[in-house]
């Protein structure tokens, strides 16, 4: 039985925040510590100005407003300003520090993820939708980019100013700042209870917004069936659904986080009625100065701000840790399709390029395709794989370039078990034309260059006369350089059929892989390609799977697989004469046709 990863289904899953952390600095925050040191420094300059701030508050009015010193005051206004300058510059210095390390964190993410996606199985892509996998790569990385700027800059902000505040507040009157902050701890347990309504809340609309971005990306690619079926109505409405479960989870979510401040203010506002009556009867009794009490009182209001801010991080936390949740996931995804420790180094000078399967066995989780398959295709030579839908026709190609490994068997190229060699040595052996044809939204020319990059022009022109590409382009204004639009909709079927064997042809493998290459073409056109074929089966091992038997007549060997195993083997003409399994499926396209 094929090895299914448990772990295929992008499901969420909870990890400690320790432990989510330790990872982003290991991978993605350490490479940046020269710049977060810069950032540090001026985080905390601009953050000990508010503690400097609530110092000069005292010396202003016991000094200087008691004493009336006119060129003083002066001097403490420039030094206020000073101050204010020196934070507002500390502030742009590491605000600009902050977005640079912030959008690398984004960058480097999305590229680890793209690298780690394009290594996973097909299978991995069968199981979960484009759209959930975009809505990671996209949505949740830029949720995670705050965790810098967000979180980390605004606490460590926060936390020296705070400090440098209450170390102000402490040196007037430590019973002041004990009964000023007496209600600090009653904000445990509702931030706790507030923490796990927002983790539940932001889970439900990440996972609301991924299907959110499934349905758009289902409508827009079948379009074309929505409005045949008139299906716009029965769309908008399954999308409404969707997005209506996720705005009432990011509202619920929002309400627990907006919910800390209130708290906050709640508590704080306890602690200043608190300080106005013991401050304010400690000042009235002449224990205490104005400038003490109103330097202590302007260190706890500035002191407010940071401690909301910091408050409501605990709770936001819960927000961001469910999109780094998703994203450790999606990393932590293994392929099961991977290559030994020392692959084989391929000869591509050596001209045998023979094809055996010997005893494979393959199922799907859902269906058995192949139980003992074994068959050998010849090298430079063009043999056809043919029979019925579902007799495992594509899943021989996808098991030779090892999209799919058998779960039994042997598959060997030149002697030499695929398994044995490494996957770009593998997949760099064949030119491939598939069934859904592979047209990316970029130039004709741009899309027939994939199959080997470094071509020149007239390479590429070469390869487009050959694949009948040129006999539509010369009719465009653009030529080759035409858009082909998206997944190739500028394009007819025929066209963009053409243009993938053009691309196949440019990739010059030695081992040429075509799964219906003339599915899409009219008689002329596929009469054409057919020579194009001929011409370019010189030296080179051809395997086509065919629905049309017409188009694989000139193979040197047909191969007929019916319920996954070889039920016959020959020529067209031995094969016909038989009158066996292919003599019916021939017999019947002609009277058909």
């Amino acid at each position: 039985m094929q090895n299914i990863s448990p772990k295929l289904t992008l499901e969420a899953e909870s990890h400690s925040s320790r432990k989510l952390f330790r990872w982003l600095w290991k991978y993605y925050l350490k490479s940046q510590t020269k710049k977060i040191t810069i950032a540090l420094v001026f985080m905390s300059i601009q953050g000990s100005t508010l503690g400097a701030l609530s110092y000069m508050i005292e010396p202003m009015f016991d000094d200087i407003f008691a004493n009336k010193m006119t060129e003083a005051l002066i001097w403490v206004g420039l030094a206020i300003l000073g101050l204010f300058c020196l934070r507002g510059l500390a502030g742009f210095i590491s605000t600009l520090i902050i977005v640079s390390v912030s959008e690398r964190i984004k960058l480097n993410l999305q590229k680890d993820l793209m690298d780690h996606i394009l290594t996973l199985d097909t299978m991995f892509f069968e199981v979960n939708s484009p759209g959930n996998i975009m809505e990671r790569v996209l949505g949740d990385s830029d949720v995670v980019k705050s965790i810098w700027s967000g979180y980390i800059a605004t606490g460590v902000r926060g936390c020296i100013s705070i400090c440098s505040l209450m170390f102000v507040a402490i040196s007037i009157d430590p019973l002041w700042t004990l009964v000023t902050c007496l209600g600090i701890p009653l904000l445990v347990f509702p931030i706790i209870w507030l923490q796990r309504l927002i983790r539940k809340s932001t889970q439900i609309s990440r996972r609301a917004s991924s299907e959110t971005t499934v349905r758009l990306d289902e409508i827009f690619h079948g379009i074309h069936a929505i409005k045949l079926n008139l299906l716009e109505n029965n769309q908008i409405s399954r999308f409404i659904t969707k997005a209506t479960e996720s705005r009432r989870a990011s509202i619920k979510a929002a309400g627990g986080n907006a919910a800390v401040p209130l708290l906050v203010d709640v508590i704080a506002g306890l602690g200043f009625l608190g300080l106005l009556l013991l401050g304010g009867s400690d000042v009235i009794n002449g224990e205490k100065t104005t400038g003490q009490f109103m330097s202590f009182f302007t260190a706890i209001v500035l002191m407010f701000d940071p401690f909301r801010r910091i408050s409501g991080l605990v709770t936001a936390w819960q927000m961001t840790k469910v999109s780094l949740e998703r994203v450790y996931v999606l990393l932590e995804t293994k392929p099961n399709i991977t290559q030994i420790t020392t692959p084989e180094i391929l000869e591509y000078k050596n001209e045998d390029w023979t094809i055996e399967f010997e005893n494979v066995a393959f199922r799907y989780p859902d269906l058995e395709v192949f139980t003992d398959l074994s068959f050998k295709i010849p090298s430079q030579k063009m043999t056809a794989i043919v029979g019925a839908s579902g007799a495992g026709k594509t899943t021989v190609f996808n098991l030779l370039a090892r999209i799919l490994d058998p779960s039994e068997g042997k598959i060997e190229i030149g002697g030499i078990d695929i398994k044995s060699m490494s996957l770009p040595d593998l997949r760099g052996l064949f030119s491939v034309v598939t069934q859904d044809k592979g047209i990316f939204d970029e130039t004709i020319k741009d899309n027939i260059l994939l199959g080997q990059p470094n071509s020149t022009d007239e390479e590429i022109s070469v390869a487009a006369k050959s694949a009948q590409v040129l006999t539509f382009t010369d009719d465009l204004q653009l030529g080759l350089d035409t858009p082909c639009g998206p997944r190739g909709a500028n394009l007819s079927g025929g066209q963009r059929q053409r243009v993938a064997i053009a691309r196949a042809f440019l990739r010059n493998s030695p081992i040429l892989l075509l799964d219906e290459p003339t599915s899409a073409l009219d008689s002329h056109s596929e009469d054409l390609i057919q020579d194009a074929l001929e011409e370019f089966r010189n030296n080179r091992t051809i395997v086509v799977i065919a629905h049309r038997l017409a188009t694989v007549k000139n193979a040197d060997n047909i191969i007929v697989l019916d319920q996954g195993r070889v039920v016959e083997e020959g020529t067209h003409t031995e094969l016909v004469s038989r009158g066996g399994l292919y003599s019916g499926l021939y017999n019947s396209q002609v009277i058909v046709s």
